[in-house]
């Protein structure tokens, strides 16, 4: 799918559509970014202010294209008009110099009305600010003032070709020079003016980037070996093994670990790591069942090391008060959390510690 910047340059630089598809061009290529001059002409309707008749003039503009939506020109333009034969000024004539600094907006950006076409007509809106030159000769009047000017209007522009582009706009110009008792004190002269023009770009459109092969994706890396099947796997009930919040193994608890570590002998385990996690029941703060399950899980593996296990196999971990396999809300739904004795042997089942062996089992 091509987007609105790769046509928008293909308009400007008259590259057929089914080329557009196959290029692409970096941000500042969507546009024609080349600085331009503009020799034009300029039928100019004269304000009655000025007892003149409408007439002909001329100019030049140079730009430059500073974004996709706008254009910046210095325009410089001389008119002549001849006085009203009917009125005070018969037989003067309005010599006119005018110089403004223009900014034009296309509001549709490059790509005009069809962006489907390299020849598209691009729209825009036009304002400037400057300085006129007003000067009247004749046998009734000899007199020149320079003052401030301003200019609003809209146009288009037609790109016809890689060289050269027809433009045409029509402007509403204020001029400040006739008050203040210059030119009969007729108040500020408004003229407007129809102006069409040859713009021509300088040095070669912008290059167009043809569109980069995609790259062959990395090579990905060979699956890491599947872990090794766990070989067993063991649960040590608290009950009989530690005593209530506490983590020191009782006698009891020592021969429990003492009989698993002799079963994984007799089967000939060969284990490559053992892990053994620590849980706690939901009663007191999670830190104190934190480290209550750690220091579980430590006891364990000190005296499976204690009876012969390699400790740089063992790994030990404590993940306190989760993993529930009976929650307060199950004993009081069963009618055994009257009181904290009973709820603390209904939460039995979650204070243990779970052991898992992988490695290889020798038949």
């Amino acid at each position: 799918m091509i987007d609105r910047r790769t046509f928008a340059a293909c308009c400007l630089l008259a590259v057929p559509a089914a080329a557009c598809l196959a290029q692409s061009y970096t941000s500042d290529q969507y546009f024609d970014n080349r600085w331009y001059v503009t020799p034009f002409g300029t039928y100019i309707n004269a304000d009655s202010n000025r007892h003149a008749d409408n007439g002909w003039g001329g100019g030049i503009a140079i730009g430059k294209p500073i974004s996709p939506a706008w254009n910046i020109e210095l325009r410089t333009q001389y008119e002549e008009l001849d006085g009203k034969s009917s009125g005070p000024l018969s037989g003067d004539k309005w010599k006119i110099w005018s110089a403004s600094l223009d900014a034009q907006w296309f509001f549709l950006g490059r790509q005009g009305f069809r962006v489907w076409q390299s020849n598209s007509v691009q729209p825009y809106l036009v304002g400037g600010i400057g300085a006129i030159n007003d000067k009247v000769n004749g046998p009734f009047l000899n007199e020149s003032k320079t003052g401030f000017m301003a200019n609003v209007g809209a146009g288009v522009v037609w790109p016809f070709s890689n060289w050269g582009r027809l433009v045409g706009d029509i402007r509403y110009r204020y001029d400040d020079n006739n008050r203040n008792g210059v030119f009969f004190d007729q108040g500020h002269a408004k003229d407007w003016l129809f102006t069409v023009g040859l713009q021509i770009p300088f040095g070669p459109p912008p290059v167009v980037a043809q569109a980069a092969a995609p790259s062959p994706p990395p090579a990905m890396p060979p699956p890491p070996p599947p872990p090794p099947p766990p070989v067993r796997k063991f649960e040590l009930s608290s009950s009989g093994t530690f005593f209530f919040d506490k983590a020191e193994l009782t006698p009891t608890g020592r021969s429990r670990v003492d009989g698993l570590v002799e079963e994984l002998k007799t089967s000939n385990a060969r284990p490559s790591s053992i892990v053994v996690v620590g849980y706690t029941d939901p009663l007191g703060s999670a830190e104190h069942n934190q480290r209550l399950s750690v220091a579980r899980a430590n006891a364990v593996r000190d005296e499976m090391v204690r009876v012969g296990v390699p400790p740089n196999v063992i790994q030990t971990e404590g993940r306190g008060a989760t993993n529930f396999k009976v929650t307060e809300a199950d004993c009081k739904a069963q009618g055994k959390a009257r009181n904290r004795t009973a709820l603390i042997a209904c939460l039995e089942p979650n204070r243990r510690v779970e052991i898992t062996v992988t490695g290889q089992q020798v038949q």
